[in-house]
Formats: C-alpha cells, sequence, structure tokens
C-alpha cells in the first residue's frame, strides 16, 4: 500500500490564491480607455455604458448643462474649475484656472460616479461608468475647452484627469448644477 501525503503543495496553493484574486480584481474594475488612432484624434471610448434613454429636447440638455465643479487633487496636484456649457452644436467643457503637472498622456474622462473616500483615506470615483473624451492638455495654468459629443450615454457627475499610460487619476471635480462653483 502507498501512503499518501494529502497536505497541499504549498507553491500551488499559493498560486491558485493569486490567479483568483486576478480574475477578481480584474472582473470588478475592468475598464477600457481608447488609444489614439492614427490621425491624431481621440476615439471616444465608454465603458460600462448602458443603453442611451430617449433623447432630450436639446443636445445640451442630455449633459444637463451647466455643470460646475472644482477639482480635488489625486494623484498630483491639480488646480482649477470645470464648466459644461450648451452651445449651439451642443455642449463643451471648459477648464478654468487649470494647471496641472505636465504629461503628455493626460485624458479627459467623464464618470458616471462622484468622488468618494475610500477606506484607504485616498479620494476615489467607484463607478466602472466612464467616457474618455480625448484631448490632449495643456499643463497650464490657463483655460482650454473641448468639444463634447451629441449626448453621454449615462448621466455625468463627475470629471477626472487621468493619465492614460498609468491608469493614475491626477484629479477629479465633482459636478453640480449651475455655473457657480461652490
Amino acid at each position: 500500500m502507498v501512503k499518501r501525503d494529502y497536505r497541499p503543495d504549498t507553491a500551488n496553493l499559493i498560486g491558485r490564491i493569486l490567479m483568483a484574486a486576478a480574475v477578481t480584481v480584474t472582473a470588478a474594475g475592468c475598464t477600457y480607455v481608447a488609444p489614439e488612432n492614427a490621425s491624431g484624434t481621440s476615439t471616444n471610448a465608454v465603458s460600462g455604458a448602458s443603453s442611451p434613454q430617449a433623447a432630450p429636447t436639446s443636445v445640451a440638455a442630455s449633459w444637463d448643462a451647466p455643470l460646475t465643479g472644482r477639482f480635488i487633487s489625486q494623484g498630483t496636484r491639480t488646480v482649477g474649475v470645470v464648466h459644461i456649457a450648451e452651445t449651439e452644436a451642443g455642449a463643451t467643457l471648459t477648464l478654468e484656472n487649470f494647471s496641472i503637472a505636465p504629461n503628455p498622456d493626460l485624458k479627459v474622462i467623464l464618470n458616471e460616479g462622484a468622488l468618494s473616500k475610500y477606506t484607504s483615506g485616498d479620494m476615489v470615483v467607484e463607478d466602472p461608468k466612464f467616457l474618455d473624451i480625448g484631448g490632449k492638455l495643456q499643463p497650464g495654468p490657463g483655460s482650454q475647452t473641448l468639444n463634447l459629443p451629441p449626448s453621454p450615454p449615462f448621466r455625468i457627475r463627475s470629471v477626472t484627469i487621468m493619465d492614460s499610460r498609468t491608469g493614475v487619476a491626477y484629479g477629479t471635480a465633482d459636478l453640480t448644477p449651475g455655473s457657480d462653483v461652490k
């Protein structure tokens, strides 16, 4: 009779635990930011977006414009105010008195979720739905304006400036109705 040792192989057990953790993390927070196309203009990417709702009476109304928010620094010092305003063609996003560390990979991301304090104390946007509106950002100081698509696929509650290469959020502004910053 052969005696078998039923103790699990430690390396095999650690490998299984790490694989389960990787699958869980990937499934819980899998997002995609589209790379720039060859012409140098950004391709809009939507993650976790549901099907569009009934069309509002005007394009800007679909954005709930005007909306305003002040940036809160996350990964690096981010200063300024963001405005979403109605235009004849739809809506624009303006970064006013905006200043951030220089980085060629910065993108503007619109989120369905708002900024909240995570258990570790970090400020994060936990909702996985986002819209990458692209655009190359100047580090500032100054103002810059980006055109928005005709309508968002969900209600926009915050704007994040993110390093598209590393996925690090530099700063986020929660949006409130109106044109005044609170």
